[in-house]
């Protein structure tokens, strides 16, 4: 029976991503009592920003994270997952350039005081909301100067804004995750592995959708090849030489058809789950010079957004306990094994570089731990 808490969970926070993504305003609250107005910085308009200062009666704030505060020259606390400037004269340009632009000296020259935020704070919670919302993790926020649950309340209906609680963003990934049930499923011919079935999964609350391809036979109760593959539209589809992805699919799928059986879990987490637009804004940053680690960082990302638990959820309905996992990464076999799996060889796949994706690879060697060699 579907958990009525995590479909509110669900469907709020999906709905608040959604008004984001369209440029909206929101309020966000705290379990303590602490609220703000939020909005995505790359959409925001000097107007949006001037009505949001008007709404809550303070001053707006840029909120960067701490990443992206690194990247701009400026290493922040162990306990500060980001800082907030001063907005109130930062018009969307600046405020965009501080939020995206390749860093550089002189950056964050004229801006006056710098605070750091804790984890746990408002600003720690906008920016893990924009990460779900697939935006750049850069929040234009104007704190309410009380934690009076009347007056949030005659904000939120005056101006019927959406409104999102810390508690609806920490259970939205597992909300999603828990729901994925099997959508359908039909034989698909693949070139690298004719006798192929493909499993499609819906989450019962909604949002992405993730599929398996079941390769031969494969016995549940043995341990199959498995291969957890986020997608690549690039590497994939288009046969991008900057990656090595599709060498990594179609490697996996030949050698689950040499073996006879094996299920390759294809997962919508593309760019590392920061989405299309920003792997291409994070490519760009490559083209000038940064690696894949140091442009996911300067556009405020981890190194790797990815969360396997749908990936967890999918083995698990289709039966499978122990796995020999066709990896190259430990945080893989990590995330799996943390969700109940035994995982009982790692299997590695380490197709031949390119002049393109050469340095793409040492970097995920050498400072992801990537078990390339």
């Amino acid at each position: 029976m579907r958990d009525p808490n995590a479909s509110r969970t669900y469907l709020k926070t999906d709905r608040v991503c959604q008004e984001l993504r369209r440029g909206g305003l929101v309020l966000l609250r705290l379990s303590n009592g602490a609220a703000c107005l939020l909005q995505a910085a790359e959409l925001a308009s000097n107007g949006a920003r001037d009505e949001m200062q008007r709404l809550a009666g303070s001053g707006a704030v840029l909120i960067l994270t701490e990443t992206r505060m690194e990247s701009l020259g400026r290493r922040l606390e162990p306990e500060f997952s980001g800082a907030s400037l001063p907005a109130h004269n930062l018009d969307r340009d600046r405020s965009e350039r501080l939020a995206i632009d390749q860093p550089a000296a002189g950056l964050l020259d004229g801006v006056t005081s710098l605070v750091g935020e804790r984890l746990g704070s408002l600003a720690d919670y906008a920016t893990r909301l924009l990460r779900i919302a697939k935006l750049l993790p850069a929040a234009l926020v104007t704190r309410l100067p009380t934690r009076d649950s009347a007056f949030q309340q005659r904000l939120h209906q005056d101006n019927n804004l959406i409104v999102i609680n810390d508690r609806d963003i920490d259970g939205y990934m597992d909300a999603a995750a828990q729901s994925l049930t099997i959508a359908a499923r039909a034989r698909v011919p693949l070139r690298l592995a004719p006798e192929a079935e493909v499993v499609m999964f819906r989450a019962e609350l909604g949002g992405d959708e993730h599929f398996a391809v079941i390769v031969g036979q494969v016995d549940p109760a043995g341990a199959p090849l498995v291969r957890l593959h986020s997608q690549c539209i690039t590497g994939d589809v288009l046969g991008s030489l900057k990656c090595d992805c599709g060498d990594q699919l179609q490697g996996a799928l030949a050698l689950m058809a040499e073996a006879g059986g094996g299920i390759l879990v294809y997962l919508a987490q593309e760019g590392r789950d920061i989405g299309l637009l920003n792997k291409m804004r994070a490519y760009a940053l490559q083209d000038n010079g940064l690696d894949t680690i140091d442009a996911n960082h300067a556009l405020g990302f981890e190194m790797d957004e990815r969360y396997f638990m749908p990936a967890c959820r999918i083995l698990e309905e289709l039966g499978i306990s122990r796995l020999r996992l066709i990896t190259n990464n430990p945080d893989k076999i990590a995330q799996v094994e943390a969700g109940g799996f035994t995982v009982v060889e790692r299997v590695p796949m380490a197709p031949p570089s390119n002049q393109h994706n050469h340095h793409y690879i040492e970097t995920k060697r050498d400072r992801a731990g990537h078990m390339t060699d």
